[in-house]
C-alpha cells in the first residue's frame, strides 16, 4: 500500500502576517480570521461600547457650562479611562490573534487520532 503525503490545505493555513492585518482593520478581525467568532464578536463590541462612552464623556466634557469643577474633571477622566480601554481591546485582539495564528498547527496536530499509524511507520 502506498501512502501519498498530502500538502497542507493554503486555505486552511493561518498565518500571523494575515492575522496581523486582519487584526489591523478592526478589533476582532484577527479573531474572526482565526475561526474564534465569539472571542472576535466579544472585541467588537468592547471596542464599540468604549467608544460610546467615550464620545459621551467627551462631549459631557465640552459642553460642561457648570461652575462645579470637580464634576468637569470627573468627565475628563472618564473619558480618558475609556480612551485607554479602546487602545487595550485593539491591543489585546492584535496579540491574540498573532499568538493564535501561531498555534493554529498544534491544534491541528492535537486532533489527529494519536492511533492512525504515520507515513514512516507504514514504510517500515
Amino acid at each position: 500500500m502506498t501512502v501519498v503525503a498530502q500538502e497542507a490545505d493554503s486555505l486552511s493555513a493561518k498565518t500571523p502576517g494575515q492575522a496581523v492585518k486582519r487584526a489591523l482593520l478592526f478589533p476582532g478581525g484577527g479573531q474572526f480570521y482565526n475561526g474564534q467568532p465569539i472571542k472576535g464578536g466579544l472585541l467588537i463590541g468592547a471596542a464599540f461600547a468604549s467608544g460610546l462612552l467615550y464620545i459621551d464623556f467627551a462631549n459631557k466634557y465640552k459642553n460642561y457650562d457648570g461652575n462645579d469643577v470637580t464634576q468637569k474633571a470627573t468627565y475628563l477622566k472618564q473619558r480618558n479611562k475609556y480612551g485607554w480601554w479602546i487602545g487595550f481591546v485593539y491591543i489585546y485582539g492584535l496579540l491574540d490573534a498573532i499568538v493564535e495564528a501561531h498555534l493554529h498547527p498544534f491544534n491541528d496536530i492535537m486532533n489527529e487520532d494519536l492511533e492512525k499509524p504515520t507515513q514512516k511507520e507504514e514504510e517500515k
